[in-house]
């Protein structure tokens, strides 16, 4: 988690600042499997959380901090660096850690539609 807490409350975004509290807070001890099933339900979350015409955002911005933070977490646990400064632009570094863990064995996207099945 050191590069996860370096640069994470100097980048500027607060993107970035919202996300460095929500992984100060973080206090789960989740297995492999546990935490695995938890970025999941997480991403299943975010990308049904898009706000309609005249709707707060609020709601989606919380899922997209909740997602990021598990995966960084399961890249973590995984031992891929991860850089929460890097968040300052979170749909790509969100994309190139899916693709990392991908890359380790962690595909979430066939995971998921397992987990549909």
């Amino acid at each position: 988690m050191d590069g996860t807490r370096e640069n994470g409350g100097d980048s500027g975004s607060m993107y970035v600042a919202l996300l460095f509290s929500a992984l100060e807070d973080w206090d789960e001890d989740l297995s492999d499997d546990a935490l695995v099933e938890y970025v999941l339900a997480c991403r299943v979350e975010m990308l049904s959380a898009l706000p309609r015409r005249g709707e707060s955002t609020y709601s989606a911005l919380a899922c997209e901090i909740a997602y990021d933070r598990a995966l960084i977490k399961l890249c973590e646990a995984h031992d891929l660096e991860v850089v929460a400064a890097n968040f300052a632009h979170p749909k790509e570094e969100r994309a190139h850690l899916e693709h990392e863990l991908g890359a380790a064995g962690f595909d979430l996207k066939t995971l998921a539609r397992r987990a549909r099945d």
